[in-house]
């Protein structure tokens, strides 16, 4: 599933080519993504707006319309937009063509069919929004703000991270890449890590996803840009996908287990002594 960083990247690259464009029409191949909504209701009611502003909060992309309404996209494990001349019928993916005034479509595609797409007038009418907590990339992921969230948990700090409506936009890479960065125990009790692990749970949190963008994402299997190249962070994980293989720093050889049915790869070396039992 596309994190924080290839949402981020897709967003921007949104941003450089969408604003101004005017949405002719929609044409729906595949309604899953509407959640059982009227198909010709989001059909009429996109018809005729412009696309302001693309952005991104936690895993989900916001297309901000005039008249005043908010397109908001969560991709879910194979979900794409893509830029297109105009075809002469759907390639066997598409679910949605958004026809703009350039000419052009906005295609959403999704092999798996597991992507939403939700129109509201505001944005806290949504509920998958409203459910989100912060977002790790905003002023409001500060060291104080990590020290009292984290303080009231017992649960194992990769489960407090990869909880969106702790952090908004953490998955199953980035923690596994954040946690070793930081020297963390994934097993670790969440409410027992001490001040300095705090600190460094906090800068290794940005420094990773910055990285991350920087790189424009993480292409392990599914994830392709707007422009369909791949991203590049995946030449610069350490941990992740890396079982058996050789610590980076010590040679300890990297170990997979799972935690909440997902592997998590770690250095059983460098993460340790962090963990301790809940009192």
């Amino acid at each position: 599933m596309p994190e924080l960083p290839e949402v981020e990247t897709i967003a921007r690259e949104l941003e450089a080519r969408l604003p101004g464009r005017r949405i002719e029409n929609v044409t729906v191949f595949r309604a899953d993504a509407l959640g059982g909504r009227p198909v010709d209701r989001f059909r009429h009611a996109l018809a005729g707006r412009s696309i302001l502003h693309c952005s991104r909060r936690g895993k989900f992309l916001l297309f901000h319309l005039s008249p005043e309404s908010y397109l908001v996209a969560h991709l879910r494990m194979t979900g794409k937009f893509a830029l297109s001349d105009p075809l002469p019928a759907p390639l066997p993916h598409h679910r949605f063509w958004f026809s703009l005034d350039s000419g052009q479509l906005l295609v959403f595609q999704d092999l798996r069919c597991l992507g939403t797409l939700e129109l509201v007038e505001r944005l806290e009418q949504s509920r998958s929004l409203l459910r989100l907590g912060i977002d790790p990339l905003s002023e409001m992921f500060t060291l104080g703000w990590l020290k009292r969230a984290l303080a009231e948990s017992r649960a194992p700090l990769k489960h407090w991270l990869m909880d969106q409506t702790k952090v908004a936009g953490l998955g199953n890479i980035y923690v596994s890449e954040i946690l070793f960065a930081a020297g963390l125990d994934p097993k670790a009790t969440a409410r027992r890590l001490k001040p300095g692990q705090i600190a460094r749970l906090h800068e290794e949190t940005r420094r990773i996803l910055r990285q991350a963008i920087r790189k424009n994402g993480t292409t392990i299997r599914d994830f392709r840009r707007v422009d369909e190249h791949s991203g590049e962070f995946q030449s610069f994980l350490q941990v992740y996908g890396k079982a058996g293989q050789p610590c980076p720093r010590c040679r300890t050889p990297i170990r997979r287990i799972v935690q909440m049915q997902r592997s998590t790869f770690y250095c059983p070396s460098c993460q340790r002594g962090s963990r301790r039992r809940a009192a």
